[in-house]
């Protein structure tokens, strides 16, 4: 099919390959580049750089006003594939074709910004993939497809994030191909809707008097990225926890004491035992590596 492809981060790029490698890309849009690093040099999205190298035409537009519409009309889609494109799209986009968007949850749980992240946070069972009709409201449109799947109580959104793109990308071949053929189901969302806010730096801070395991799953759903922050007390050292599980040592809330498998953290109730993170400046490592280079750890106490 002759189709469009809105996205902008990593997580679009299997959906990307996949439209590539079957069908006919007649544009990629994406957000325009922003000063990254250090040296703060303009760098492209990651679908801008895909596309480039599949030879697809790359678009990244401010906002899509209707010049950048009528433009992308002109070129004769029979269907735009939305996969985190980051901004809203306009209905004379989605009124003239059909924008196919790929959703990481089961619709209508976890609407919004952060679906992956909130799935794990929230102790959710099963995670799942959408796919879905564009409207006018934020992820309320119809669904074509959707496919459910357990989660491991250990996953992180990072391994959820990857797991889902590549299931996502498959299940958005499968909807343009019954859309070619006419026979895509369009069913009407059902339950009470739930929405996944963006998160903030607030998310990121670690509340110890929580039981353990509500940590657990903080902690995984920001990892690997932004990371639960946790500050040593009359150190100059910041972690990011990356993986951990609940125990019940019994522990005073932010008392530190080392473990064979990691670093215990006392917390409300039950302890937060930390095998994986990352030391401010430092590299991803295990807890009893950074450990061993770090012995004053035990018994320190979190600030």
């Amino acid at each position: 099919m002759r189709v469009l492809f809105l996205g902008t981060p990593e997580f679009a790029l299997p959906s990307l390959d996949f439209m590539a490698a079957q069908h006919e890309v007649l544009g990629a849009v994406t957000a325009p580049p922003r000063p990254r690093g250090r040296g703060q040099r303009m760098e492209p999205t990651p679908v801008a750089q895909r596309a480039a190298d599949l030879g697809i035409d790359v678009l990244t537009p401010a906002r899509l006003d209707e010049t950048v519409v009528r433009e992308l009309l002109e070129r004769a889609p029979q269907a735009a594939v939305v996969v985190a494109y980051g901004r809203m799209l306009p209905a004379s986009l989605f009124d003239a074709i059909p924008c196919l968007n790929l959703h990481p949850s089961l619709l209508p749980r976890h609407r919004g910004a952060a679906p992956i992240p909130w799935t794990i946070w929230c102790g959710d069972g099963e995670g799942g993939v959408t796919i879905m009709r564009i409207v006018q409201e934020l992820d309320a449109g119809p669904i074509h497809l959707q496919e459910t799947f357990p989660l491991r109580e250990d996953i992180t959104a990072g391994e959820l994030e990857t797991e889902t793109a590549m299931r996502g990308a498959r299940m958005l071949g499968e909807a343009l191909a019954l859309l070619e053929a006419g026979h895509l189901p369009q069913v009407p969302q059902a339950g009470v809707p739930t929405y996944a806010r963006r998160l903030t730096r607030e998310d990121e801070q670690i509340d110890l008097t929580r039981p353990a395991e509500e940590l657990v799953r903080q902690v995984h759903a920001l990892s690997p990225r932004p990371g639960v922050r946790l500050r040593v007390a009359g150190k100059d050292l910041d972690i990011r926890l990356l993986r951990a599980r609940a125990t019940a040592d019994e522990l005073s809330p932010g008392q530190i004491r080392a473990h064979q498998m990691g670093l215990l953290v006392g917390t409300g109730r039950g302890a937060l035992l930390v095998t994986e993170l990352q030391p401010s400046g430092g590299r991803r490592q295990s807890a009893t590596e950074l450990l061993r280079g770090r012995p004053f750890l035990d018994g320190a106490t979190v600030r």
